[in-house]
């Protein structure tokens, strides 16, 4: 079984790892949140507080994801890039269980975070190295899934263990399941058949670059940016905000939160199946990109923004459902957004783009974390009840936002068109 044998089961044993993977980031990510209830009471964190701490998790997040993305991949091989983020994962959380002080906390947030940026990208392209260029939609689709099987299967898991041993315990576990990880992979993992294709796979290696400032400062460009950035505020703050949302805002006992938690995340994983297997298909029989990435995008914003303000006026399973829906939509950016960013950009540019945006678009998290604190913190601690609801109609307008600049912005035909024309007029200029 070699590396170079794609006709054997070491694709799918390299992708279930994968898949691993991006499920103990989301392990490692809503550990804080389910934790929040019990750490505030024994360290005495303030709401805002909190949010500070949650938001230093992004601190060099996005920056991690871009200076990995630019300058390691391709250079070392991608099977030692994951063996590292992973260890920076387990040391990250380890120490957490042995103390008590709010400055190692942050420490290791903020290290959990510069080791998590470059996370999802790097699997993917790993994932791309195992699977030929016509069938990695599907690989790659898997591999995005274990995000939800993380929040879905880290709520109840997670939530025994810090019910029944401590908050402690749950940073703990995740630690020690980074470190079985590692172990594995480094058993399994490797570079792939694909890890050295060529351009020519793909039809695309003739293309001329689009001259830098003509491909930030597009219309459609500029709408992804927004999209994603808007989209990532909810991302963001879920991890966080969404355990606490649910106990201290709508009454919830901490064993119920991990399962509401499964339960608001149940279904995104066949949405996202759903949603990108529609929008293929769409893509296939001709409907344009504009509707089947641009204004999907819109639609999917739109939505999670209503259901996040009928959530805040309804009660009951109704609440829940509208809850469901507004933190597990805008995921579906993250597939339309790159699938948009990869059909007009030139190839030699589409690998940074997509990279920088997609990491870049994570500071709002940061952001989110804090803003939301400081919105719950405001209400007083006698209604925190009032300051979750606002903190959620804010959001709310911010998902909408995103909505208004994926309809008005993003064109991928327009796009591709003006690019067309001057890659063109760049190529004749270089043979005048």
């Amino acid at each position: 079984m070699t590396e170079t044998t794609p006709g054997t089961l070491r694709p799918y044993m390299v992708l279930l790892m994968l898949f691993l993977f991006q499920t103990l980031n989301f392990f490692d990510k809503l550990v804080f949140g389910l934790s929040a209830v019990p750490m505030m009471k024994e360290l005495g964190i303030t709401p805002q507080q909190f949010g500070l701490i949650g938001s230093s998790f992004f601190l060099l997040f996005s920056i991690s994801g871009v200076l990995v993305g630019l300058f390691v991949i391709g250079r070392i091989p991608v099977k030692w890039i994951l063996v590292i983020l992973a260890l920076i994962w387990s040391v990250s959380q380890i120490p957490i269980f042995f103390s008590s002080s709010i400055t190692v906390l942050i420490g290791c947030r903020i290290l959990l975070g510069l080791g998590e940026g470059p996370g999802l990208p790097t699997a993917l392209h790993a994932c791309q190295n195992w699977f030929h260029p016509q069938k990695r939609s599907v690989p790659s689709a898997i591999v995005v899934q274990g995000i939800s099987v993380g929040l879905l299967a880290g709520g109840p898991i997670l939530t025994y263990i810090i019910v029944n041993h401590g908050w402690r315990s749950g940073f703990l576990f995740c630690g020690v399941i980074g470190l079985v990880w590692i172990a594995c992979w480094l058993m399994v993992g490797g570079e792939g058949p694909y890890a050295k294709e060529s351009h020519k796979e793909t039809g695309l290696s003739d293309q001329a670059p689009v001259p830098a400032r003509n491909l930030w400062l597009d219309p459609t460009v500029i709408g992804v940016i927004i999209m994603s950035t808007m989209s990532y505020w909810i991302v963001g703050m879920s991890a966080t905000w969404l355990p606490p949302f649910l106990q201290q805002g709508l009454g919830y006992s901490q064993s119920q939160t991990g399962s509401i938690i499964s339960a608001v995340y149940i279904f995104q994983s066949p949405l996202l199946l759903l949603g990108s297997w529609v929008a293929q298909r769409m893509l296939q029989k001709g409907v344009s990109k504009r509707t089947a990435l641009g204004s999907a995008s819109g639609y999917a914003l739109l939505f999670a923004g209503l259901a996040l303000v009928g959530s805040v006026y309804t009660s009951g399973p109704l609440q829940l459902a509208l809850v469901a829906i507004a933190f597990a939509a805008p995921s579906l950016t993250t597939i339309y957004g790159p699938i948009t960013l990869g059909a007009v950009a030139p190839a030699v540019q589409r690998g940074r783009l997509i990279v920088v945006i997609y990491s870049a678009n994570a500071i709002s998290g940061l952001a989110s974390n804090a803003v939301t604190g400081m919105i719950v913190q405001a209400a007083g601690p006698e209604h925190l009840t009032q300051g979750y609801d606002n903190a959620m109609l804010f959001t709310a307008g911010i998902l909408l936002i995103g909505a208004v600049s994926a309809f008005a912005l993003i064109f991928p035909e327009r796009t591709i068109a003006r690019f067309g024309q001057l890659t063109r007029f760049s190529t004749r200029t270089q043979e005048a």
